[in-house]
């Protein structure tokens, strides 16, 4: 892993550090906009686990389950992902779509 790191990602750490900082920015304003929702959500998840898998490592010999208590802040907002992923877009928070429900009660 070592030679992988100072062999791509060192030399080309500007250019990583960008497509991240860009990356983060398109999730959020697709997200805000509510423009292609699910695949920034996607985008988002595949983050998020990016995130959980390498910045809270709690050690060689740690036990798998001391690994994800150490990340809740990346596998909750994973989740919340993952649901923005999967669930069906039209049904779910819309004003209009309650207030249509509303009156036909």
């Amino acid at each position: 892993m070592v030679p992988v790191l100072r062999g791509l990602v060192l030399p080309h750490a500007t250019f990583i550090a960008f497509g991240v900082a860009y990356g983060e920015l398109a999730i959020g304003v697709s997200l805000v906009l509510g423009i292609l929702v699910r695949p920034a959500s996607v985008c988002g998840f595949i983050y998020m686990m990016t995130l959980l898998f390498s910045a809270n490592y709690p050690g060689l010999h740690a036990a798998i389950w001391q690994y994800f208590g150490a990340s809740l802040d990346h596998s909750v907002l994973a989740l919340c992902f993952a649901v923005f992923a999967i669930t069906r877009r039209d049904e779910h928070l819309k004003p209009w779509a309650w207030l249509r429900a509303t009156r036909k009660n």
